[in-house]
């Protein structure tokens, strides 16, 4: 009777025991399900950060060489030079919002413009190359323009007028951003893996976006001092300056053009 009494007694202590146990486990379940939980976050938000940067890095490396802002930017002040304070801003405003267009146009819809005129991208590559050593070559040959020979003579209306009409074409199209920017643009676009997923791509878009910016905030600013640049380096420097450019760029040209034929060919000329 005693052993029955301990035994009855004891159920209830086991019973609670039991019920200690199962929790104990249901809540060590839980912590290592949010630990795993927890750790994968961490882990998912490290690789979209490597991504971010590595794509970052990448893309301007990339674009930085062919699109040369700070290069441009001497070129184009040949252009602007005698315009006063106002107008300079005005022109330098028209043509940075050209620029974001037509660089944050062609990321916007690139694969349909080439889908739609059945291009591929050696062939931009090849038809943009030949586009900038065209237009490297009349820099080159040019002993005038671009040079900012005369930059505290005042422009008078007519010519104003003229370098209004020219804002587009050719200042901000092919010599601020040109075939070989796009087609760099083209390039990166590619590089984007459709299987990464929706966010991964959007990123990566994002950051190609971001660049392409910051290329035309790197102009923007050369332009906006451009007449303190000017007066700092020199009419001679000027020159020597726009004369180097030109020659780089047409260098880069004739790079493009190769990496075109290269992939057209499959030819290996490395």
């Amino acid at each position: 009777a005693r052993h029955g009494r301990h035994r009855m007694l004891s159920a209830p202590a086991c019973r609670h025991r039991n019920v200690k146990w199962l929790d104990a486990r249901k809540n060590f379940a839980a912590n290592r399900a949010d630990t795993i939980v927890k750790h994968n976050k961490t882990r998912h938000i490290k690789m979209l950060k490597e991504s971010f940067v590595f794509m970052f890095i990448s893309s301007f490396m990339a674009l930085f060489p062919v699109a040369n802002p700070v290069g441009t930017g001497f070129i184009i002040n040949g252009f602007l030079s005698g315009l006063d304070r106002s107008e300079r801003r005005s022109i330098v405003r028209r043509i940075a919002v050209n620029y974001l267009l037509i660089g944050i146009g062609s990321l916007a819809i690139g694969h349909f413009v080439l889908s739609l005129f059945g291009l591929s991208l050696p062939i931009v590559q090849l038809g943009g190359g030949l586009l900038i050593c065209k237009t490297a070559l009349q820099w080159l040959g040019d002993s005038d323009a671009s040079t900012g020979s005369a930059p505290d003579k005042p422009v008078d209306p007519i010519s104003v007028r003229n370098l209004e009409s020219r804002v587009f074409y050719p200042i901000t199209f092919p010599i601020s951003i040109g075939p070989g920017s796009i087609s760099v643009i083209f390039t990166l676009m590619a590089s984007v893996n459709i299987k990464d997923g929706l966010g991964k791509i959007i990123i990566n878009y994002a950051v190609i976006a971001f660049v392409i910016f910051l290329m035309c905030l790197i102009l923007y600013v050369i332009l906006s001092q451009g007449q303190k640049i000017t007066k700092k380096v020199g009419v001679t420097g000027t020159m020597i300056i726009n004369k180097m450019v030109a020659f780089f760029t047409f260098c880069v040209g004739i790079q493009i053009i190769a990496e075109g034929v290269e992939k057209i060919f499959h030819l290996s000329l490395s």
